[in-house]
C-alpha cells in the first residue's frame, strides 16, 4: 500500500515539475500572499490487526507566497483528527494527530481559471496515544515528509477554491502506532492582491470623455466649367462668309447637349474676323458670325434667353494675319459657359 502510495505521488510530483516550467508566465496573483482554510477526511494505517475505526475529520489552516506562476512556499496547520483501537466494543486506545508543514507548491495553469499544483515538503508531528487500560497517555513528536497534489479553480483574481490530497509518511514513533496518514480535503483561499486588469479598466471608465469637436463641414466646390466650351476657327466659316460649316456645327452640337443637361448654364457666343477689310465691316460681320452660331444652338433646343451673343471684329487675333493659315484661324467663334 505505502510503495504505491509513494510512486503515485512521486509521478504527480513529477508532472507537476515537469510542467511547471510552462506554465503562463502573465499569472495575475504573481507576488501575492495568501492565506486559506480547508476542511476533509483524514485515514490512519495504524491498525494492522484487531477492530479499528481508522478514518477522521480533520480541518487546517494555511499560507503563502506565490513567487511567480509556478512556485509557491507555503506552510499549514493541519488538525488530522483521532483514530480508535477496540477490542469488542471498548476503546483500548485513542490516537490524536496534528502537524505543521512546510513546503514548495508547483503550479501548472490548465487554462484562464484551472490550476493542477503539487506539492512536496516536511512536517512536524505532534502525536497523542491515549491508553484506557490504566496507563498514562503516550506522546511523541517527529518530523516526516509531505507530498501532495490538488487541483484550484479561480473564482476572481482573489479568490481561489481548491481540493487536495496529502500523504504523510510514518507520522509518531513506534510506541504512538507509527503511521502514514492520507489527508483528503476541499480548501478556500484569498489572495491578497489587487486586480491590475481591472483596475486599469476602472480607470479608463473613470476618465473624463471629451467630445471631439465636429470637423468644419467644408462643401465642396463645384466642377469648374470647360471654359471655353468650344472654339469654332479652321474651317468654321468661309471668306467674307457668315454660314457655319458642317465641321463647325460638329464642334457645337457637345455645347447644346451640356446646356440641355445643366440648365442653370448659360453660354456666351463671341464672333472674331481676321484683319482683311475694314474695322468697321469686320466688326458687323463678327457679330454676324456670332448669331449664326447662336441660331444653331437654339435650333437645338437651348432657349434663346440663355445665349449670349457678341461681336469683336479683328480683336484678339490667335495667328498672323499676315499669312493665309493665319488669317483662317482667326476667322472663328468662341463659346464660353457662364452662370
Amino acid at each position: 500500500m505505502k510503495n504505491k502510495q509513494v510512486s503515485l505521488l512521486a509521478s504527480i510530483i513529477s508532472l507537476s515539475l515537469l510542467l511547471s516550467s510552462q506554465a503562463n508566465a502573465a499569472a495575475e496573483n504573481a507576488g501575492e500572499f495568501y492565506l486559506g482554510a480547508k476542511t476533509g477526511w483524514a485515514n490512519f494505517d495504524f491498525c494492522e490487526t484487531g477492530d479499528c475505526d481508522d478514518d477522521a475529520w480533520g480541518g487546517s489552516v494555511y499560507g503563502g507566497y506565490q513567487f511567480n506562476s509556478w512556485i509557491s512556499l507555503e506552510g499549514g496547520y493541519n488538525y488530522l483528527g483521532n483514530s480508535k483501537s477496540y477490542v469488542g466494543n471498548q476503546v483500548t486506545d485513542r490516537t490524536k494527530v496534528d502537524n505543521g508543514e512546510l513546503g514548495l507548491k508547483l503550479d501548472w495553469n490548465l487554462g484562464s481559471a484551472w490550476n493542477l499544483f503539487g506539492k512536496i515538503g516536511g512536517t512536524y508531528n505532534d502525536v497523542h496515544s491515549q491508553r484506557y487500560n490504566g496507563s498514562n497517555t503516550v506522546k511523541s513528536d517527529n518530523t516526516s515528509l509531505m507530498a501532495g497534489a490538488g487541483l484550484e479553480y479561480q473564482l476572481s483574481h482573489n479568490w481561489r477554491v481548491r481540493t487536495e490530497y496529502q500523504w504523510f509518511d510514518d507520522v509518531g514513533e513506534k510506541g504512538t502506532g507509527q503511521s502514514d496518514i492520507n489527508y483528503v480535503s476541499v480548501g478556500l483561499s484569498y489572495y491578497f492582491g489587487e486586480d491590475k486588469n481591472a483596475a486599469a479598466a476602472a480607470a479608463v471608465v473613470a476618465a473624463p470623455i471629451v467630445a471631439a469637436e465636429p470637423e468644419p463641414v467644408v462643401e465642396p466646390e463645384p466642377a469648374p466649367l470647360p471654359l471655353p466650351a468650344a472654339t469654332l476657327s479652321t474651317g468654321a466659316f468661309e471668306h467674307d462668309s457668315t454660314a457655319l460649316t458642317g465641321s463647325a456645327k460638329e464642334s457645337l452640337t457637345p455645347v447644346a447637349t451640356y446646356l440641355e443637361q445643366n440648365p442653370e448654364v448659360n453660354v456666351d457666343v463671341i464672333g472674331y474676323t481676321d484683319s482683311t477689310g475694314a474695322a468697321a465691316y469686320n466688326q458687323k460681320l463678327s457679330e454676324k458670325r456670332a448669331k449664326a452660331a447662336a441660331d444653331y444652338l437654339e435650333s437645338e433646343g437651348v432657349e434663346n434667353s440663355r445665349i449670349n451673343v457678341e461681336g469683336r471684329g479683328e480683336e484678339n487675333p490667335i495667328a498672323d494675319n499676315k499669312t493665309a493659315e493665319g488669317r483662317e484661324k482667326n476667322r472663328r467663334i468662341e463659346v464660353f459657359y457662364s452662370k
